[in-house]
């Protein structure tokens, strides 16, 4: 049975031998608990958004400020969901010109890839933490809401980073072969 779900977990992945199953697991539940945060926060902006429509249709009344919320919510989503997909290997690829090749090589490739969108996603996180302190600073706020809106800055910043540090290990476990 173990066997069954070492290979059915790498199968997933798409490389064969190209990591340690237990050392992805680790990266991929913390990544999957993350990604279920995401989801969480689509499933209430979506709530939100039918309570606003049907009380402006019914009432005539909106959820005040509305879009503000829906807008931090979607936006913390999709940082979270980064990570899963990329321990899962869930980003688009093309292997047109890799077919080709041994997958060592192929292995290799997809590894320099990933370490490069990791050193995008640490740009990403500096560049939001940055944005996070200034805006901190100046005491911004969201414009319906008198809420800061640095905490969420800095939220996205450590799940981009958090990606880029699972990002740098899927990179390394893959053109390390898992050892």
């Amino acid at each position: 049975m173990n066997q069954q779900l070492e290979a059915s977990t790498m199968e997933d992945v798409g490389y064969e031998d190209a990591v340690s199953v237990p050392r992805r697991r680790e990266v991929e539940r913390l990544a999957a608990g993350l990604a279920l945060i995401g989801g969480t926060l689509l499933c209430l902006a979506a709530g939100l958004v039918t309570v606003s429509v049907l009380g402006r249709w019914l009432f005539n009344r909106p959820v005040p400020a509305d879009y503000e919320l829906v807008e931090v919510a979607v936006g913390v989503a999709a940082f979270s969901f980064l990570a899963y997909t990329q321990a899962r290997n869930g980003h688009i690829a093309v292997d047109t010109f890799t077919l080709a090749l041994p997958a060592r090589v192929t292995r290799v490739i997809d590894g320099l890839w990933d370490l490069l969108l990791a050193g995008c996603l640490a740009f990403f996180a500096w560049g939001l933490f940055t944005g996070g302190l200034e805006a901190r600073g100046y005491g911004t706020t969201l414009i319906q809401l008198p809420w800061p809106i640095w905490p969420v800055y800095l939220t996205c910043a450590a799940l981009a980073a958090l990606a880029a540090v699972i990002g740098v290990s899927v990179s390394l476990l893959k053109i390390g072969g898992g050892r």
